[in-house]
C-alpha cells in the first residue's frame, strides 16, 4: 500500500517538459514531446509524437494525445484521455473516461472491427482501478526506491495489460535539464485481455521479451517518469531515451 503524498509537495515546478527518441538497431525511428502542468490537485499531460528518420520515409506517422485527472491520496488518477494519430494515411481517435479509476466509456473512431472467437473479450473487472497509456507512465513514490515493485494495470481503449516492474538499481543519468540518478525497473508484460490469442508478437513480449525502463523524479515533485527504456522485440531492441527532461517555467 502507497503512503499518502500531500498535493503541497507539487507547487512547484508547475509545468514540465520531456523530449524523447525512439532508436531501433541505432536509427532514430519517432520523436515525441511531453508537457505536463500541474494545478493544485489536478493535472493535464500533453503528447505529441511524429515518425522520425528512415521510418519517416516508410510510413510518415503523426499523433497528438492528452490526459486531464487529479493527484490522489496515493497516486494519480486519470479523468478523460485522447490519443488522435494517423499513420500510413489511416486516422485513429481513441477517447476514454474514466470514473474513481474505473472506465466508464470508450469510443474508438471508426469503429473497432468486430471481433472473432479467437480474441480475449474485456471483462468488466478488467476495466476497474486502471491507467490509460500516458498515466501508466506517471509513478507517485516517495523516493526512487519505492517506484519498482508494483503492478500498472493499464488500458488503451482496446487492450488491458498488466505491466509487473521490479526494482533492478540505481544508475547515474544526464540529459537536457536533468542530472542525477534514476531507479531501473525490469518489466514483465502480460496480456490479459482485448487481443487476439496467437499472436507471436503479443507470446514474444510475454514470455521472451526483456524490457527495462528508468524513472526520474518530474523536478522536485514526488511524480517519476520515464527518462529511458529498452524493450525487446522480435526483430530487435527499441531504445527510448530522453533528450529534454526539465521544467518549462
Amino acid at each position: 500500500m502507497l503512503t499518502p503524498y500531500p498535493v503541497a509537495a507539487l507547487e512547484a515546478p508547475k509545468t514540465f517538459q520531456a523530449d524523447y527518441k525512439l532508436t531501433f538497431l541505432g536509427f532514430s525511428i519517432a520523436k515525441s514531446t511531453f508537457v505536463s502542468t500541474f494545478s493544485g490537485d489536478t493535472f493535464l499531460l500533453n503528447g505529441s509524437l511524429r515518425s522520425a528518420g528512415l521510418a519517416a520515409m516508410f510510413d510518415r506517422t503523426v499523433g497528438q494525445t492528452k490526459v486531464s485527472g487529479r493527484l490522489s491520496g496515493d497516486g494519480v488518477e486519470p479523468l478523460d484521455y485522447e490519443l488522435n494519430y494517423v499513420s500510413g494515411g489511416k486516422s485513429q481517435i481513441t477517447a476514454i473516461r474514466f470514473e474513481k479509476g474505473d472506465v466508464v466509456k470508450t469510443e474508438n473512431i471508426p469503429p473497432l472491427k468486430k471481433r472473432g472467437a479467437d480474441w480475449v473479450p474485456l471483462g468488466a473487472s478488467d476495466l476497474s482501478s486502471v491507467f490509460d497509456p500516458l498515466t501508466a507512465s506517471m509513478v507517485r513514490a516517495s523516493s526512487l526506491r519505492e517506484v519498482c515493485n508494483r503492478t500498472i494495470r493499464a488500458y488503451d481503449g482496446e487492450m488491458r495489460v498488466n505491466l509487473t516492474m521490479h526494482y533492478a538499481g540505481v544508475k547515474p543519468y544526464s540529459t537536457t535539464g536533468f542530472k542525477g540518478d534514476v531507479v531501473r525497473c525490469k518489466v514483465k508484460f502480460d496480456p490479459v485481455s482485448g487481443y487476439r490469442k496467437g499472436r507471436r508478437a503479443l507470446d514474444f513480449m510475454k514470455y521472451k521479451s526483456q524490457m527495462e525502463i528508468a524513472f526520474a523524479p518530474v523536478g522536485n515533485t514526488d511524480i517519476y517518469a520515464p527518462i529511458s527504456a529498452k524493450i525487446g522485440t522480435q526483430v530487435g531492441t527499441l531504445s527510448l531515451y530522453a533528450t529534454r527532461f526539465a521544467a518549462s517555467d
